[in-house]
């Protein structure tokens, strides 16, 4: 009796632990189907935030490039709008050089130095920057008579007082610099009126335009050709060239410091700037409103012109043209 109770306790407790160890199989199989389902989850929301973040770089990219590829066509649209811009104002310029002379200001010496609110007399006929009346002034016979040394009587000098001229104008001034300039050196050669071209003949206006020609067939086999210069300086190469048809915008030229540029230029580039350099130095007045422009126009031209002689077909090294001239700084003394 007592072995059978012994051996249902035993059947009892085997029947207990095998539900224990069922029971907890099904909880561990139910843990892992969670902790998978959660690992799952969280991979798929993973590789949807990859998927989101690689489309926003992609998309910034494309942007990016869309950008770089407008800021060429946007520089050219600046460029133009600088060259109308230009041309607007000298039209402007012209229209009020031509208005009649009583709607121009005053150009008398002493109208700029007269004091706030003063009137400043009249210039009728006659009239001199002095202020004095062009009739023939009453003779001084207390400053003017002399004795004679024959008759002994008087005679009234005639007077040596005459109407000046009018204060030269800033051309005027630059002219007559220039004309003591060439007397003290009588082997330079006389300078032109303002505005007009100086008088030349048929051999010399020949070989400037074959010495034109050599330059731009010079730069036509120039592959690159590097320029450092003020951004100033490029602004201006830019305006003047902009409606040349071989002149192409650069890409962003890099920072070379103190407000320097370095500009990578095609050979075609360079003889749309040799061109417009040419051309606009032509147009403008050596003395006058527009001797700025005449002379950064011939310095751009005459230094690219200048360098382009150092090419060679065997270079190896792109022409770099250099528009920094300054001064040379002493070496220290070796202590």
């Amino acid at each position: 009796m007592a072995r059978n109770d012994l051996m249902t306790a035993l059947l009892d407790t085997r029947r207990a632990l095998e539900e224990q160890v069922t029971a907890l199989g099904d909880r561990v199989e139910k843990s892992r189907r969670e902790i998978t389902d959660t690992v799952t989850s969280q991979v798929s929301d993973l590789h949807a935030d990859n998927r989101e973040t690689r489309n926003r770089v992609n998309s910034a990219s494309t942007s990016l490039s869309e950008i770089n590829r407008s800021l060429p066509g946007l520089r050219q649209e600046v460029a133009d709008l600088s060259h109308a811009v230009q041309e607007l104002r000298t039209a402007v310029g012209d229209l009020f050089s031509r208005l009649p002379e009583a709607f121009a200001s005053p150009s008398s010496p002493g109208a700029d130095n007269a004091p706030h609110g003063q009137a400043l007399p009249l210039e009728g006929p006659g009239r001199d920057a002095h202020g004095n009346d062009g009739f023939a002034p009453e003779p001084d016979t207390t400053a003017s008579t002399h004795e004679d040394a024959d008759t002994g009587g008087t005679a009234v000098s005639p007077s040596s007082d005459r109407p000046a001229e009018a204060g030269p104008q800033d051309a005027a001034q630059r002219r007559a610099a220039t004309e003591a300039a060439a007397t003290a050196h009588p082997d330079a050669a006389p300078e032109a009126e303002p505005g007009a071209a100086p008088p030349r003949d048929s051999s010399d206006l020949n070989g400037e335009l074959a010495r034109h020609d050599n330059v731009l067939a010079t730069a036509a086999t120039a592959g690159t050709v590097h320029l450092v210069c003020h951004r100033d300086m490029w602004d201006f190469v830019q305006e003047h060239a902009a409606d040349i048809p071989h002149f192409r915008a650069p890409a962003a030229p890099s920072e070379e410091g103190h407000d320097r540029l370095r500009i990578t230029l095609s050979g075609r580039s360079v003889i749309g700037v040799l061109i417009a350099m040419r051309d606009t130095q032509l147009k403008s007045a050596k003395y006058g409103k527009d001797d700025g422009t005449w002379a950064l126009s011939g310095a751009v031209y005459k230094r690219l012109a200048h360098d382009l002689t150092t090419t060679s077909r065997s270079g190896t090294q792109p022409l770099t043209v250099i528009f920094d001239d300054g001064i040379s700084i002493p070496a220290e003394p070796q202590s």
